[in-house]
């Protein structure tokens, strides 16, 4: 006689805290209970529990579809520290700190979450990414008169018209594109008038006629400058 083949039973896939079914982790957790555990313990403030301020965060991203790539998110260095940061205070939650963070591509998502999830304020996007540029930018400059002066100039000028525009719509590429050629003109100006041992100060219409008569085209975002 043949013996029957054994049948084998299926592998449990429930999950041992919620029961739900599908790929298990590490302690038999689903995905979602893993990113729930992984939250808790990224946004601990220091007493145990989530920092209550992050909470609307903890719940958008709960919220997602794919909870594996917000895990793979999470294992991010980047991501990590800042949101470590932002839990405890060492990272002041506004926007204006986030501003001084890098790499600003992942600031930039991180503060795209905080946005949609209500935790800081909505504030357009391509401002926030102008005013990263405007900061790496004047990092470059290594004269420190030509530094305060394009800072006042992009702060108080161009800024505060981005700022105006913005409140009435949403900013388009090319408008923030647009203000960062007069700043960067305007830079390139100040080097070139130094390379002819002038200041600002003792600038004469004969300079600022030979600066537009090299390349007219290239140099007359610099125009907002100069007036």
């Amino acid at each position: 006689m043949h013996s029957e083949p054994k049948v084998q039973a299926a592998p449990d896939r429930s999950a041992d805290r919620c029961g739900s079914e599908g790929l298990l982790l590490g302690g038999r957790l689903c995905e979602h209970c893993t990113l729930a555990d992984t939250l808790a313990r990224l946004l601990d403030d220091g007493t145990g529990r989530v920092a209550p301020e992050l909470l609307p965060l903890v719940k958008i991203l709960l919220e997602m579809d794919r909870p594996k790539s917000r895990l793979i998110w999470l294992r991010n260095p980047n991501v990590v520290r800042l949101l470590q940061g932002l839990a405890t205070g060492n990272i002041a939650l506004s926007h204006d700190r986030l501003h001084q963070e890098a790499p600003w591509r992942t600031v930039a998502h991180l503060r795209d979450l905080l946005m949609d999830s209500g935790v800081l304020p909505r504030v357009d996007r391509q401002l926030l990414l102008y005013q990263r540029w405007l900061t790496e930018r004047l990092g470059t400059i290594e004269a420190p008169e030509h530094r305060q002066l394009l800072r006042h100039f992009a702060t108080w000028h161009r800024t505060r018209r981005l700022r105006t525009k913005a409140e009435k719509g949403p900013l388009g590429r090319s408008q923030t594109n647009h203000t960062k050629q007069e700043v960067t003109q305007a830079g390139a100006f100040l080097a070139w008038l130094a390379g002819r041992g002038r200041a600002i100060g003792q600038c004469q219409q004969a300079d600022i006629d030979a600066w537009h008569t090299e390349s007219l085209a290239t140099r007359r975002p610099s125009q907002s400058f100069l007036r």
